[in-house]
């Protein structure tokens, strides 16, 4: 879940209660490997990527490549640094917001089969308990919420939600008290005339899809996305156990800006089953690119609706294109379009990119997060950068 806890340093500074390694957990094995060409032609320089990054103090690094060459993974460092357990291809991690891209698609579909218009505001979809209490709701439509244009601060930013995660890191709240974080907050701009990523858009977008589909989330997504596609190592809903049967890593994170890890990966697995359609799909990375490559392929949502979901916006301060619909929109390398989602959380940073013009796909999985501003914020985006940037090259 991108922008969950960044910036908020005096709280982490001042907020001592928690003890190093408190929340540690044991990495499951899961044996076999992923089927690779042997010969690819990212297979060097993807894996002295990663090894250089490692070397810089990133605990472990997961890449997986799929381009018209094949498959390619690159697993570095350790899953667990305490016994030096290693990165393993078919273990799952936490997708964060990319979730996003699965919550716009369920969306769409939704406008697919009439339930649901993109310009409509968002006052027709959900109830009058919710809305009075959202300053602008009458303003903003589904479409706004899909591209981060409606105005809505990010509750996951906000102190007050920032506070009781630190003070109280096992008691996750359920998704409509997190909403009333935001309530009553004042709007970042009116909406439709800027950009602001927000959490608050896509539990919103969660909330609409419960009641236009008539089905909780995880139902929805299962029949609509991960059946019909088999996509069987992808994840919502998850129990403590089967968190620990499917081989997550452990989760780190640097509290004190001096370049120390700390293991808080209970911590983090309870934010992630917490954040459910804006942040709570796990997945093996696999399955993450087959899902996407099924997007573009016109298999999850019809070409028209695809069409929409890459229709850019960008805000006043951007250079380039910030998002679509679901997708964020990257040039890694100028001229050369780029779009997929990155995610973020306490513990880990993900990301998922395709290039159209080579066909390549890229996943990334780290377990180390980068949400507080210290050394890790910069080592493992450098990572993250440096392995996009050479993936999205033409040559």
């Amino acid at each position: 879940m991108k922008n969950y806890l960044i910036g908020f340093v005096f709280l982490v500074i001042t907020t001592t209660a928690c003890q190093k390694n408190l929340y540690d957990d044991m990495v499951a094995n899961i044996p076999g490997t992923i089927a690779v060409n042997a010969a690819h032609p990212m297979k060097d320089s993807l894996t002295a990527i990663v090894n250089r990054h490692v070397a810089k103090g990133v605990p472990g690094i997961q890449v997986m490549v799929k381009s018209p060459a094949g498959w390619y993974v690159v697993n570095g460092g350790y899953a667990r640094i305490e016994d030096k357990t290693p990165m393993q291809d078919n273990m799952v991690a936490w997708l964060y917001s990319l979730t996003k891209t699965y919550t716009a698609a369920l969306t769409m579909k939704l406008k697919e089969r009439g339930l649901v218009a993109l310009d409509d505001p968002i006052t027709t979809y959900l109830p009058a308990d919710i809305t009075q209490n959202l300053i602008n709701s009458d303003k903003i439509t589904v479409r706004m919420l899909l591209n981060h244009s409606s105005g809505f601060p990010n509750f996951t930013s906000l102190p007050e939600f920032q506070l009781r995660q630190f003070n109280n890191p096992f008691d996750q709240q359920p998704l409509l008290e997190q909403l009333k974080t935001a309530y009553h907050k004042k709007p970042r701009f009116e909406p439709g005339t800027d950009y602001l990523y927000s959490n608050t858009n896509y539990l919103l977008l969660q909330l609409i899809i419960e009641k236009r589909s008539g089905k909780p989330y995880g139902q929805f997504l299962k029949e609509e996305i991960l059946q019909p596609l088999a996509l069987n190592k992808t994840y919502y809903g998850l129990t403590d156990q089967q968190i620990r049967s499917l081989g997550f890593p452990n989760y780190y994170f640097e509290r004190y800006n001096n370049g120390q890890l700390e293991n808080i990966t209970q911590w983090n697995n309870a934010i992630g089953k917490s954040i459910e359609g804006y942040g709570g799909i796990a997945a093996n990375g696999t399955d993450a690119i087959r899902f996407l490559e099924a997007l573009n392929a016109g298999k999850v949502v019809s070409k028209t609706s695809l069409n929409e979901m890459r229709m850019w916006i960008k805000g006043k301060e951007s250079t380039v294109p910030d998002y679509g619909l679901g997708l964020e929109y990257f040039e890694y390398n100028k001229g050369v379009p780029t779009y997929g989602h990155e995610g973020d959380n306490i513990g880990a940073t993900t990301q998922l990119i395709y290039v159209p013009a080579t066909d390549t796909y890229l996943f990334i999985s780290i377990n180390a997060g980068r949400q507080i501003f210290g050394q890790y914020l910069f080592r493992t985006t450098d990572a993250k950068i440096d392995l996009c940037r050479f993936v999205s090259k033409l040559n």
